[in-house]
């Protein structure tokens, strides 16, 4: 299957790449050998934000999702085609990797967090391709709170939460303070105590229930 990537270069100009083609594999980061390139129906409508990267620090390829994440990560700059400092970091630590065990496969994990709302999940590894004699930095990034709110949205339905229970919930799940919850829910900590009570009631009953 062929794959059509766009480049782009350091004026942001998007040029075609048509180079890339090989058959689908497997995408999740395999502990044995160097990953091969996905579909680009596959890529574009994955959760987790995708990415390739040049040794050279040159951005091959960004999906939907990773282009939302660069601007969040580049301060609001427009320019998605900037790797930031913090990815590259991790780029270098896997390239650095490479030149000391060269024949061990490395995967790179971290997380980069923002502020206490904005967590990213970032990995990174090499991606062979079969057109290209150089490897590229396969890097997925996924958004940690909005992993967390699907959750806390899941279990608010569960649990059978009011809506002010249900946003509570979400950032007590999102590591908040009853102090911050209070704060960016504009009540007191003491009505925070009130709706967790609640919420672990709830909670405790559907327990129950799935026991019995």
């Amino acid at each position: 299957m062929t794959i059509l990537i766009s480049r782009i270069n350091n004026n942001g100009v998007a040029t075609q790449v048509r180079d890339i083609q090989t058959p689908l594999q497997k995408y999740l980061f395999q502990r044995n050998r160097e990953q091969t390139v996905l579909p680009e129906e596959v890529i574009e409508n994955l959760i987790d934000g995708i990415l390739l990267v040049t040794e050279q620090k040159e951005l091959i390829y960004a999906n939907d999702c990773a282009r939302r994440i660069l601007r969040q990560l580049n301060q609001g700059n427009t320019l998605t085609s900037l790797v930031p400092g913090e990815i590259w970091h991790l780029c270098q630590t896997l390239i650095e990797s490479r030149h000391l065990f060269p024949n061990q496969y490395w995967l790179i994990e971290s997380k980069v967090c923002i502020d206490s709302s904005i967590v990213f999940n970032v990995r990174v590894k090499w991606l062979k391709l079969e057109s290209s004699e150089h490897p590229y930095l396969l890097l997925s990034i996924s958004d940690q709170y909005q992993y967390i709110k699907d959750i806390a949205i899941e279990e608010s339905q569960k649990y059978g939460l009011t809506a002010r229970e249900r946003e509570t919930w979400l950032l007590h799940r999102a590591n908040y303070t009853y102090k911050q919850i209070a704060s960016e829910l504009c009540i007191t900590p003491n009505t925070v105590k009130k709706h967790m009570k609640n919420i672990y009631l709830k909670q405790k009953a559907i327990f129950v229930v799935s026991e019995v």
